[in-house]
Parts: C-alpha cells; structure tokens; sequence
C-alpha cells in the first residue's frame, strides 16, 4: 500500500526498498485484497497489473494448504491473527522462504516457519 500511495507515512521507505529489491516478489491473494481496502480506488488498478505483469508472482494453497492454515489459525488464536498473515506464513512455509517486506513488525515478529524459525523482517520504515 505504501508503495503506491504517495500520501502513506512509509512511501518513500517502500519505494526505495522496490528500488534496490532484487528478490523475487511473491505473495498471496489476501494480501491484495487487503492491500485494496486500504487504497485510495485510483490506485488499486496499479496493484492488479502488478499481479498481471508478473511482478507479483501469485501463489495459491491446495487442500493441504488450507489445512495448514487452518492449524496456523489455531496456533496464533490468541494474537487474532488475519487471513493474508497466515497466508503468508504458509506461503513461506511452503516455498522455503523466510524474508518478508513488512510494516507489521508485531505480528511477523511472533510468527513461526514451520514453528521454529523466525521470519527475516524487511522493514519498510
């Protein structure tokens, strides 16, 4: 979100963090949608064709996956966790990644890959 809007507090930290980002983005359909509610509606169509140009590279939970997520929900219930946030740790569970850019130090602070190890916080600040 802070990428885009050139009102958000953090836009410029996460604009030159896109700037010398070199890592594939990847992320989780949640993750837009939340991004979108947060959005001014001018800018939303700039998310989706980050999704249809391929910059964000869209990755989808199988039946296993959502099992997964379901145990996730279970485990961090006393945090009140939201979808895109166990979506992502599953995402990172899955595809073996551990860095994630992020504003939501808080939360990405507790949360656990595979239980144990703790995420690599790219702070967009």
């Amino acid at each position: 979100m802070a990428m885009f809007d050139r009102l958000d507090a953090h836009h410029e930290a996460a604009a030159a963090w896109m700037e010398r980002n070199e890592s594939a983005l990847v992320t989780v359909v949640p993750v837009l949608t939340e991004a979108s509610f947060f959005l001014p509606a001018r800018l939303r169509a700039a998310l989706a064709r980050l999704a249809a140009d391929g910059t964000l590279q869209l990755h989808h939970p199988d039946a296993i996956g959502y099992e997964r997520i379901a145990q996730l929900f279970a485990k961090y219930a006393d945090q009140s966790p939201d979808w895109a946030d166990m979506e992502l740790v599953w995402l990172a569970e899955a595809a073996g990644i551990s860095r994630i850019a992020t504003l939501d130090v808080a939360d990405f602070s507790a949360y656990r890959i595979h239980g144990r190890k703790r995420f690599e916080l790219e702070l967009l600040r």
